[in-house]
């Protein structure tokens, strides 16, 4: 049944263009259990970040209230949604908010990354392609962020974002030419103070898609040039991960992690050495540990052979 259900998703052999999904028709499916049928929860906060959460979300709403004929407006509502892990109430404000700004490329950007999150892989994707699409022969410029860093700079642009985590969600349908020519993409728009902190994440997901496509050299390649130190403004999480794929820190100390970046590479890691067993039960335990889950690995446990032909290239782009 699983396998059937997963199979639903990954139905067409390439990304639904997205005039064929109206705004109106668009809802988060996953909202209560992850793809392998465990339940999903919210996650649990401080006392102090729930109060602080609660009251960003309040403020936007009351934003939306005084200025809903701006499309910020409804996404902050969407994006504080997000951050407190409801994503399919975040899915239907977007939604909404599509249909009253349909050339508002934001809106798009932000429900393709919420979609993804609630399992919408296609919708995911074809958001992404139309959100680029929109944003031909426009300017790029820094995502506000609702989470600041610690030197309180945003490191992404809505185009490079939309290039990279299109790349990163085609993992998830088994496209993974797409991924690699997106990844790299990604990379070499992204502005030289944050080149650093794109490493990591990049390398990541380069690795696994050569990995499943069997280009083992190119992989190692891609792994081993991930330098042992170097200076970070978010992703350290990711840059311990590749630690684990290129041998450098222990496997089995990964594999009791509680981060799922870094639990997912030693699950992926013992499937690549053929200790199915062990990277089943790590696969699971990533999900189940977190609160709404983790996609990536729901789509190892439910559809590990997956692959489609690569999609054609994104909207304004060279590749994918």
């Amino acid at each position: 049944m699983k396998t059937f259900v997963f199979a639903l998703l990954l139905a067409t052999a390439a990304p639904v263009a997205a005039a064929e999904i109206p705004a109106s028709t668009v809802k988060a499916g996953y909202c209560d259990k992850t793809l392998i049928g465990t339940p999903l929860r919210l996650p649990e906060f401080s006392a102090a970040t729930q109060k602080r959460l609660d009251q960003d979300l309040e403020a936007a709403r009351a934003t939306l209230r005084i200025a809903p004929d701006r499309p910020e407006s409804h996404f902050w509502v969407a994006r504080r949604l997000s951050y407190l892990g409801r994503f399919c109430e975040s899915v239907d404000v977007l939604t909404a908010a599509i249909a009253q700004f349909p050339q508002a490329y934001e809106l798009r950007r932000y429900r393709a990354r919420k979609l993804a999150r609630s399992r919408q892989f296609e919708s995911a994707l074809a958001d992404y392609r139309e959100g680029l699409r929109l944003m031909e022969g426009k300017p790029d410029y820094f995502e506000p962020d609702g989470l600041p860093n610690r030197i309180g700079l945003t490191i992404g642009t809505y185009r490079g974002n939309m290039i990279y985590y299109h790349a990163q969600t085609s993992f998830a349908v088994g496209d993974y030419r797409t991924m690699l020519a997106g990844l790299q993409t990604a990379f070499d728009m992204t502005w030289p103070f944050a080149k650093n902190d794109m490493v990591p994440p990049i390398a990541y997901w380069k690795y696994l898609a050569h990995r499943k496509l069997g280009e083992h050299d190119k992989a190692r390649a891609v792994i081993n040039a991930v330098p042992d130190k170097i200076d970070l403004i978010e992703n350290h999480a990711y840059h311990k991960a590749t630690m684990v794929m290129n041998g450098r820190f222990p496997l089995a100390e990964a594999a009791k992690s509680k981060d799922p970046n870094i639990k997912f590479a030693a699950a992926m890691e013992y499937r690549f050495a053929g200790k199915e067993a062990e990277a089943k039960r790590l696969l699971r335990e990533v999900v189940v540990e977190n609160a709404q889950g983790h996609w990536p690995a729901e789509v190892e446990l439910v559809s590990p052979d997956r692959r489609v032909p690569q999609a054609p290239p994104l909207p304004g782009t060279s590749n994918p």
